[in-house]
């Protein structure tokens, strides 16, 4: 059976627009494992690595862009 995963949709992520106070993603915020990192604000958020997720959907409803979402790994 298929594991699920967070997924990020680059094309639609934009931390410096739905955070512009700091450029840190909202999602990135409420990861309880750390998995969501960035490497500089304003820069897109990474999920490392992404076997790692548990799939607890925290960050899916977190980020204001609709970006992230849940799916079969």
């Amino acid at each position: 059976m298929p594991k699920r995963v967070a997924m990020i949709v680059y094309r639609d992520c934009d931390p410096a627009q739905c955070a512009p106070e700091d450029g840190v993603c909202p999602a990135v915020k409420v990861c309880r494992r750390g998995l969501l990192t960035q490497e500089a604000p304003g820069e897109g958020p990474m999920i490392m690595p992404s076997d790692m997720c548990q799939a607890c959907g925290d960050c899916v409803p977190a980020c204001p862009r609709q970006a992230i979402r849940l799916s079969e790994g």
